[in-house]
């Protein structure tokens, strides 16, 4: 690609804020409990590590998406999201239209909280309602019930918010599919944007996953995961939303365009502890980051421990503990990967594909369209297998499922 060609893509920018009030066993993401005296200094690092980012060559883009990510932004005092948004407007270009997303959690959401990210820009918010039974909450950890859940979806539709996007978690040991299935038909009756439905995933080194090894919990069923899967995708549509990725619901014009960015590839910055980044070699070059003439992306990785990564932001500028170059055969997996997650398809570009995909059609895993291929509700269950028998001999990193944007 050329350095014209790369300046016009669009460019995301995810920042992640590692503070919660609990830790959910389920959960693998970096995060702090508590740690309030971290909160400015953390800020004040975030910060820094954005200037660097754009002085690499990313402020001659203009920011398509913000996404604030967690951990719980929603933690953060008004100043200190206000000195965060203000510095990535001075660092960058945010379209006029760009999305800035504030990932939220029900507890003590109040009106002045919802109207004070209103007026610093926050145009979307993912709201981790996750369920809408009180059981199962408290099996996951969680440290709100129903009514908190259903009170903060009020709140913030009250204060005017129109891209309002409700996480679920489906395929919990402790929900019954008839409980799941009257929480989705409530959840849906509030009419949100935007619904993430994840199926519940034992993830190595959480808490979970010890518990479920010890025997302490149980592990979820595959027969709960398609039978919800199934009925999110029937209650949800049925109420406007079309499933336009595998976990995701929308409204027409309220995907996530920030998501749909991880999932068609495009170039994504990203700042703070445990962050993931891909940008050109062209972009990291101006970071520093030396690569070889086969690289046609860089994916980068930060520093976990928030104590850890504000030392070495102080030190160097930046949180990175590592990166990788990505060659043609790995950004085709990944494209293939993540483009069959996504209700339009993707194209195929070499003829063993597109004999492998005939062969999936007569199986009623894919359609296709001239040389796009797309997923049929068979085939999105079990999407990994049919992706790699389109991949055939090219190699897979990684595991599909660990993909950008995959569940």
């Amino acid at each position: 690609m050329t350095a014209e060609a790369d300046l016009a893509q669009p460019l995301s920018l995810y920042l992640h804020v590692p503070f919660c009030a609990v830790h959910c066993p389920y959960c693998d993401f970096a995060i702090h409990i508590g740690a309030e005296d971290l909160h400015r200094p953390y800020i004040e690092a975030v910060i820094r590590e954005l200037r660097l980012l754009a002085a690499g060559g990313a402020e001659r883009h203009p920011l398509d998406t913000v996404y604030l990510g967690g951990g719980t932004p929603s933690l953060l005092d008004r100043q200190l999201l206000e000195d965060l948004l203000s510095a990535v407007r001075e660092a960058f270009a945010i379209a006029p239209d760009g999305e800035i997303t504030i990932e939220a959690n029900p507890t003590d959401l109040t009106d002045e909280q919802a109207r004070g990210w209103l007026a610093l820009g926050i145009n979307r918010v993912s709201l981790g309602v996750q369920s809408l039974d009180d059981r199962s909450l408290r099996w996951l950890g969680r440290n709100h019930d129903r009514s908190q859940a259903l009170a903060a979806i009020e709140v913030l539709q009250g204060a005017g918010l129109e891209n309002l996007s409700c996480d679920l978690i489906y395929a919990i040991p402790e929900q019954s599919t008839e409980v799941f299935a009257a929480g989705i038909r409530a959840l849906a009756s509030y009419s949100p944007a935007h619904v993430s439905c994840y199926e519940l995933t034992v993830e190595a080194g959480t808490p979970l996953a010890w518990s479920v090894a010890q025997g302490r919990a149980k592990a979820p069923r595959e027969r709960d995961f398609l039978e919800q899967h199934r009925l999110a995708r029937g209650v949800l549509e049925g109420a406007g939303l079309l499933q336009y990725e595998v976990s995701n619901y929308a409204r027409p014009g309220r995907e996530s365009r920030h998501n749909l960015g991880y999932w068609q590839g495009r170039h994504y910055l990203a700042a703070g502890c445990g962050a993931h980044g891909f940008v050109s070699p062209g972009m990291a070059g101006g970071w520093g980051i030396e690569t070889t003439p086969s690289a046609v992306g860089v994916r980068y990785w930060n520093l976990r421990n928030a104590s850890t990564y504000i030392k070495q932001v102080g030190a160097l500028g930046h949180g990175r503990r590592g990166q990788e170059e990505i060659d043609e055969a790995q950004r085709e997996a990944e494209r293939l990967a993540c483009g069959l997650r996504l209700r339009d398809g993707v194209e195929l570009s070499q003829p063993q594909q597109l004999a492998t995909a005939e062969d999936l059609v007569r199986l009623g895993l894919l359609t296709l369209s001239g040389s796009r291929a797309i997923a049929t509700t068979s085939g999105i269950e079990v999407l990994d297998r049919v992706t790699l028998e389109l991949l055939g001999p090219v190699p897979v990193p990684y595991p599909v499922s660990s993909l950008p944007g995959s569940n």
